[in-house]
């Protein structure tokens, strides 16, 4: 009993020894003020390299927290454009547990980081799960005071805003603005300012290009107001000063020239232009808004000289984004401006970047099936050795309680049992196999018709552009005026495509489409009813009724959206139907009311009632379209409350009802 006695001491001895270690441990972790001194004389001197063997070196000895280090090995490879690499680690950081205040303080400046990097690239959603879970673990922790709580609140803000939520995104943008100025006026620090100013930048910026022209003017007046408060503190940097006025001044001349108020507009981008930063590449980038809304179009296509150098500085990649954000205003600048050669160079070099970008996109769709499988694999190797693990004890259990013959009955058993399981999950993974390929399949023909359909157009404005520019070619004012309007058409068709292709990624969003217009449903049938007409590919007559009352009906919704529903419905039963008819008829069903679209086209077969709906399908290959129409439809109804299904008892065609709540 002594002998126990004794070694129950020692090992409470050797325990709190322990303890007071890690405690000493932890406590020079912390306070380890040299450690910060070398990392930031690395960061001022833009030793990024020397930043990385810091971080490798500080963290090995325990001098710096795995959160520290990470966030010093994102910043060191964002400043170096390797952003694959800096995502990389500060997701690492936002993913780590907090032990103490410094992983708290790094944890935030890498949620800030990698939240504002995401919403550069328009990854909303990303954006969204990385900086909701952040703002809720500081705000737990009551680490709410500092720039880096205000910014992420800025950015949640932005994505509402991009997202379709502007009273949410005012709510965010108001908090942030007033923990900004909390901040820099308890200490107000050159860093604090810089975060400060940032934030308020992605917000009026979010506002120009959602056309929210009041809400920018009133965020420029916030703006100035902070920068002259920065400007009165003891040592501003020159440079900065220059550089944030001149953006002041252009988000100034964006939000007067959108609300109509040229004059005042054209003053402010003329004081903008007497900064030094509006002579650099990326000012005259960041001009090229206002002298597109203003129709400058010759200033715009000189200042898009430099988009390619900028956009090899900054590792950007082709993507469907940068396509529609960049390259094809840059197009229709120089179009409009009348530099027709370099409009049909540039046609030219969307017609490369699309492969490009195509070419991502696959990758992008291998690299996710891939993950996919891999998931797939653990999954069922974990599965397999809780398995064992259960069986095992279970073994041990019965082993002491019986038997040893009716031991080898049991093992015998579970064999069997577990062969059956294995031969269940092969033949479900056969199937998950099945499915994979199947869905790769149908991606693989969307990506290549969409190919074709962007090619198209693009083949038609090379041709004009070619006729337009032939020395020899003299053209009337008729044949002028139809060649103007055919490029036109085919710009918009490749926008329409673009947005058609944006428009997929919200499809499987779960988030409720705000219902904020009480609108008629006889209004809502009328404009889908007049978009359709108008169209010039549309052949087949079309026909509006209505039911018993359907005219007095009214309905709160979104009414942009209902109607893109409706047009993509009716757009769906023109492309297959050759003779006949369309009918929209709407009606009241119950505390619904219901649009029915109504062909004489090939129909559908009842077993495929639900798989129409689904992503790329196709029923006929030969057929023209991108088959994600009834998709996006279906998945805008839901979202608002509705629905749409086939009516399968319908045999001259087909037909579709739409349904959305009174």
């Amino acid at each position: 009993m002594r002998k126990f006695q004794i070694l129950n001491i020692l090992l409470m001895a050797v325990l709190v020894a322990f303890t007071l270690t890690a405690c000493d441990h932890k406590a020079e972790v912390v306070g380890d003020v040299n450690a910060d001194s070398l990392l930031n004389v690395a960061h001022k001197r833009h030793q990024y390299d020397r930043l990385l063997e810091l971080a490798d070196t500080l963290q090995a000895t325990g001098r710096i927290t795995s959160i520290h280090a990470n966030y010093w090995r994102g910043y060191s490879y964002s400043r170096q454009r390797m952003m694959r690499l800096s995502e990389k680690y500060w997701r690492q950081a936002v993913n780590s547990e907090i032990h103490n205040q410094e992983d708290l303080e790094y944890y935030a400046k890498s949620a800030n980081r990698l939240s504002g990097d995401l919403l550069l690239k328009g990854e909303y959603e990303a954006t969204m799960k990385v900086a909701v879970p952040a703002l809720e673990k500081m705000a737990e922790a009551h680490y709410q005071t500092n720039s880096d709580y205000a910014y992420l609140k800025a950015v949640v803000g932005c994505c509402q805003l991009k997202m379709g939520s502007p009273v949410e995104a005012v709510t965010h943008f108001n908090q942030a603005y007033n923990l900004f100025y909390e901040v820099v006026e308890k200490e107000p620090v050159r860093t604090n300012f810089r975060t400060a100013i940032a934030g308020i930048i992605k917000i009026t910026e979010a506002y120009i290009q959602a056309n929210r022209f009041q809400e920018a003017y009133e965020w420029t007046e916030k703006f100035r107001m902070l920068l002259d408060y920065y400007k009165q503190t003891a040592n501003p940097e020159p440079d900065f000063v220059d550089k944030q006025q001149a953006r002041l001044n252009i988000y100034s001349a964006s939000a007067l020239e959108g609300l109509g108020q040229h004059a005042e507009a054209q003053k402010a981008y003329d004081e903008a232009k007497k900064s030094l930063y509006a002579q650099t590449d990326e000012g005259k980038i960041e001009a090229i808004n206002y002298l597109m809304l203003a129709e400058r179009w010759e200033e715009a296509a000189d200042n898009y000289e430099v988009l390619d150098k900028q956009m090899e500085k900054f590792s950007v990649h082709p993507t469907m984004d940068v396509i529609r954000q960049h390259l094809l205003p840059k197009y229709r600048a120089n179009l409009s401006a009348h530099r027709i050669e370099n409009a049909n160079a540039m046609s030219r070099q969307i017609c490369d970047e699309l492969d490009e970008a195509i070419d991502l996109m696959q990758r992008d769709a291998a690299m996710e099936l891939t993950t996919l499988y891999n998931m797939q694999q653990k999954e069922n190797e974990l599965t397999e050795r809780k398995s064992d693990l259960v069986r095992q004890r279970y073994f041990a259990t019965i082993l002491t309680l019986v038997l040893v013959i009716f031991c080898f009955v049991l093992i015998i058993y579970y064999r069997h049992q577990a062969s059956l399981r294995l031969e269940r999950a092969y033949v479900k993974l056969a199937e998950a196999n099945e499915r994979t390929k199947e869905s790769s399949r149908m991606k693989t023909s969307f990506i290549q018709q969409m190919s074709h359909e962007i090619r198209t157009p693009l083949n038609i404005l090379s041709g004009f552009t070619q006729i337009v520019t032939s020395p020899d070619m003299k053209l009337d004012q008729e044949t002028r005026l139809d060649l103007n309007e055919k490029i036109m058409e085919n710009t918009n068709r490749i926008a329409e495509l673009v947005n058609k292709m944006l428009e997929l990624s919200d499809v499987n969003s779960k988030k409720v489409i705000e219902r904020n217009d009480y609108v008629s449903v006889m209004q809502l049938g009328t404009e889908a009813f007049n978009v359709t007409i108008v169209n010039e590919k549309n052949k087949i007559p079309v026909e509006l009724k209505w039911g018993e009352g359907a005219e007095e009906l009214s309905v709160q919704t979104n009414e942009q959206a209902a109607t893109r529903a409706l047009v993509l419905l009716l757009d769906n039963a023109e492309r297959f139907t050759k003779e006949g008819s369309i009918t929209l008829t709407i009606e009241q069903k119950g505390d619904k009311v219901q649009f029915v679209v109504e062909d004489t086209g090939i129909g559908i077969p009842a077993s495929e009632a639900e798989h129409i709906f689904e992503e790329f399908v196709q029923l006929n290959e030969y057929s023209v379209g991108t088959g994600i129409g009834l998709t996006v439809a279906r998945s805008i109804c839901r979202r608002m409350g509705g629905d749409i299904v086939l009516d399968t008892s319908y045999t001259e065609g087909a037909r579709f009802v739409m349904t959305l709540p009174l």
